[in-house]
């Protein structure tokens, strides 16, 4: 075995090491059924190859939706909406609920803020005002919704779940496709290496299963 295909076959290994660490908190095959919600559809989800499929036509739209669905202001619901997008767009499931992890209790509502002034500033260059939202008003809808008059602030609340939305979008559009280009450019690099391997595997095999030349007669 050459330098070179040890090499090959070392970033083969590597890759996969690296793999198996990032999926082991993630939904897969072999432990779907363990997921709420998710377990109902785990035997149905096992048969479709392409829920698990890491090739570029499979990631990429689950880069792409993933990073839009997570930002959205509807924490509790990416992760069922991960699989409906995920059949309905063939793409690959533990990284369209991977990503959903962005969003959790510790990062949600600093997020949020950030998307709202984004979609905010948005609207502001398209001659579209909206009112500043601040702590003021953070603390006033999380009141009304504990003491039950959030319906009372409903105007702000649907005004402020539509200006989120659109800072979701534009950023989760955005980070999708760099990340989706990313890994078209990763998975081409990978591509490249294993059938350089497979090459140099076969021509090596070639020269093995080679008989020994008979020497010539003196």
């Amino acid at each position: 075995m050459t330098n070179e295909t040890k090499r090959l076959f070392e970033e083969k290994r590597r890759r996969i090491r690296r793999l198996k660490r990032w999926m082991r908190p993630l939904p897969r095959r072999s432990n779907m059924h363990r997921y709420p919600v998710l377990s109902w559809f785990a035997q149905a989800a096992r048969k479709r190859i392409y829920l698990w499929s890491f090739r570029p036509e499979h990631a990429v739209p689950a880069l792409q939706v993933g990073c839009i669905l997570t930002l959205l202001p509807i924490y509790g619901l990416p992760l069922p909406l991960a699989l409906v997008f995920a059949l309905l767009l063939r793409a690959n499931l533990p990284i369209l609920a991977g990503l959903q992890l962005i969003t959790n209790p510790f990062t949600v509502l600093p997020i949020w803020f950030a998307l709202y002034q984004i979609g905010r500033m948005t609207l502001g260059l398209l001659a579209i005002e909206s009112s500043p939202f601040g702590k003021n008003e953070i603390d006033l809808l999380i009141n009304n919704f504990f003491s039950g008059n959030w319906g009372n602030n409903l105007d702000t609340l649907l005004s402020v779940f539509g200006i989120t939305s659109l800072g979701a979008v534009i950023i989760g559009t955005f980070i999708g496709v760099i990340t989706g280009n990313l890994h078209r450019y990763i998975a081409k690099r990978t591509t490249a290496s294993y059938t350089r391997l497979h090459q140099k595997i076969e021509a090596h095999r070639h020269l093995k299963d080679q008989p020994n030349q008979p020497q010539e007669d003196a």
